[in-house]
């Protein structure tokens, strides 16, 4: 099987992302839509945090800040991972047309970058406040030094295809 190009793994991975993009955006909505929901009704997202919990829902229970900071940090995590898969499709969709160097991939791979920092700020948030929102002991964050390296990576990936674009751009316009 060749690397790139129609019937390529990069074809095939591009679908499997397709594919995880979908439910990755289902579960944006549901939590976008639990998080709203839970402002407009605090009932509601009480309830929810009682069912995380595994107790029964109790009406007279207050929708704490904790449970409000859970399900916005459930929203960011599928946000920023719709947003990190999408730009990998887009990357993916260029190197199977052979235009790997093109500007517009310099962009992607930074806003993967972004995202991927955006993923670790909301982990970090959600270390914090979900045990206490389902009503258990605060864990202790844990720092992943290989997670940041990767995002120095993309960041230092996206330096090398800006350079590989004004290359190749140089290259065209030389007769």
């Amino acid at each position: 099987m060749k690397m790139i190009g129609k019937r390529s793994i990069a074809s095939a991975v591009r679908l499997v992302l397709g594919f995880a993009n979908v439910f990755v955006m289902i579960g944006a909505i549901a939590v976008g839509v639990a998080l709203v929901v839970s402002l407009i009704f605090p009932s509601f997202g009480a309830g929810l945090m009682d069912g995380l919990k595994g107790v029964d829902v109790d009406p007279h229970t207050s929708f704490e800040m904790t449970g409000r900071l859970t399900l916005l940090g459930a929203f960011l995590a599928c946000g920023f991972t719709w947003w990190i898969i999408n730009r990998l499709r887009r990357i993916l969709l260029s190197v199977n047309q052979g235009d790997a160097f093109e500007f517009a991939n310099v962009k992607r791979l930074q806003a993967v970058g972004f995202g991927l920092i955006g993923i670790q700020l909301t982990a970090l948030l959600l270390v914090f406040v979900a045990p206490q929102s389902i009503g258990q002991s605060p864990s202790d964050y844990d720092f992943d030094l290989g997670s940041w390296l990767g995002i120095l990576v993309v960041f230092i990936l996206a330096e090398v295809f800006r350079q590989g674009s004004a290359m190749r751009d140089e290259q065209m316009t030389t007769v």
